[in-house]
């Protein structure tokens, strides 16, 4: 295959993919039907098959290149040789940066991420989201054990209430409003912070 066809063929699976994620969003996995990702495109609903053999086949990859991109960004965060709290600080605006890049596919991500979907795809839905929050759980342990952050924290709570804050952003948050994703993320890191350490 040329590289001026394998570019098209990339081009339209990621047009797929964009329509996909927005109907997922608006009108939820379940009520979404290819034919609808077709019509959206202008497309017959066949040519969809060409790219994908399901519509479960688009949610898998969807999960898997994009969750997976913000696992990867998450990953080398917590790799890096910054101090716990610079860490902490650079994961809370990595994920809202990322949530808002992408914000139909988190939406769909945290409200039906195990729904209607196989046993198999939910596995590997299920272990994106798990290892996302070992890597936070990690960050945290570290900066207890560096003694930077109290050390009365109960690790697994606090990953939650963490990531509890930074998803709800995806229903208020309006990036043309009063804050810009910058603004917001610094607010958020403040308290984040404040509320962790010593």
């Amino acid at each position: 295959m040329s590289e001026v066809v394998e570019r098209k063929r990339e081009a339209k699976r990621q047009a797929i993919l964009d329509a996909a994620v927005r109907l997922f969003a608006e009108r939820g996995y379940s009520a979404t039907r290819m034919a609808d990702v077709a019509e959206s495109l202008g497309l017959h609903k066949p040519a969809l098959y060409y790219y994908f053999d399901s519509k479960e086949a688009v949610l898998v990859e969807l999960i898997r290149t994009r969750v997976g991109a913000a696992l990867d960004a998450l990953r080398a965060i917590a790799a890096s040789p910054c101090l716990p709290a610079d860490k902490i600080g650079e994961a809370v605006r990595t994920h809202l940066r990322v949530f808002h890049e992408h914000p139909h596919l988190y939406t769909v991500f945290n409200s039906e991420k195990l729904h209607a979907v196989s046993l198999e795809a939910a596995a590997i839905v299920d272990e994106l989201g798990r290892h996302y929050e070992r890597l936070w759980e990690d960050m945290l342990m570290e900066g207890v054990a560096s003694g930077v952050l109290r050390p009365d924290l109960d690790i697994p709570v606090t990953m939650k209430a963490i990531l509890g804050q930074l998803n709800s952003t995806l229903s208020w948050f309006k990036p043309d409003g009063r804050l810009t994703i910058e603004q917001l993320s610094d607010h958020y890191v403040e308290l984040v912070l404040l509320g962790v350490s010593l």
